[in-house]
């Protein structure tokens, strides 16, 4: 599972699923956030009126929770095939998304979880946007949403365009669903009122957190390093000796000229 590029980084996707299967495991690469940004889709069917056949979709009006729909239905798909145990591995949002869906649907399918490229996304909006315009930005974006425009497009000067409001105020909100690796919040003291790492510190299933040595989106927890270290001492006890966090040396957040290396870490560690 990956953000919007997962079907456009076929060298990462490539060698992870020929690492996989040399060690007897399928892979399922997928996409719940829609192709790119944006998209308008139809929904045929009678019974719908033509405002509930035609919606925006896509990463710009995405809500995270989202998400528990979409991995149901590929844990089905993979059940109905005859699939028996499954792991579930997210990079980027993906892993954020792992950390909400486990938080969401806690009595779950999947035995163990992949995170990598797990990055700060309210910590970096904080420092790319400054303490004003990133607190003007959250308002406007839910004053927009209480006024029923969940789906009015940002303005320019918040830098949030093209976001809807209703993916930026997802985005960015301290308190929301989507602040699962809260780096900034834990070096620098808390943005709202929700607990650093709470859905993350939760999990009771084995983890694997993976991230490329020069990552920017750990920038926020001072390196991808240090994201790990962070991490590793707000991972839940029952789970700490069979989880691992590990580096993948000299490439970025999308683990470019290293997918090889990635793909062998990730696919050792499910097979140990």
């Amino acid at each position: 599972m990956g953000d919007s590029g997962v079907f456009y980084s076929p060298k990462r996707i490539t060698a992870l699923g020929e690492a996989l299967t040399v060690r007897g495991i399928a892979l399922l690469a997928f996409n719940n956030r829609g192709a790119h940004n944006s998209k308008l889709l139809y929904r045929d069917g009678p019974e719908l009126s033509k405002a509930e056949q035609r919606y925006q979709a896509g990463t710009n009006y995405e809500l995270i929770a989202d998400c528990v729909a979409d991995i149901d239905g590929a844990a089905a798909f993979l059940r109905a095939r005859g699939f028996s145990e499954l792991y579930l591995a997210g990079h980027s949002t993906g892993a954020n998304k792992i950390c909400v869906y486990d938080a969401l649907q806690p009595a779950n399918q999947f035995s163990k979880y992949v995170l990598a490229g797990p990055g700060d996304d309210v910590g970096l909006w904080y420092e790319a946007l400054g303490a004003k315009k990133f607190w003007q930005a959250l308002d406007y974006a839910q004053a927009a949403i209480t006024a029923g425009k969940p789906f009015r497009v940002m303005p320019t000067y918040t830098g949030l365009h093209p976001f809807s409001t209703q993916s930026a105020a997802d985005l960015l909100n301290p308190d929301g669903h989507y602040n699962t690796f809260p780096y900034y919040e834990a070096r620098h003291g808390l943005l709202g009122q929700q607990p650093v790492f709470d859905k993350y510190s939760l999990i009771t299933r084995p983890l694997l957190v993976i991230a490329g040595e020069y990552d920017a989106s750990t920038d926020s927890a001072g390196g991808a390093a240090q994201a790990l270290q962070l991490l590793q001492a707000h991972t839940n006890p029952a789970i700490r000796a069979a989880s691992d966090f590990q580096l993948v040396s000299a490439t970025d957040h999308a683990f470019h000229d290293a997918e090889a290396a990635f793909a062998q870490q990730t696919s050792d560690w499910l097979v140990k």
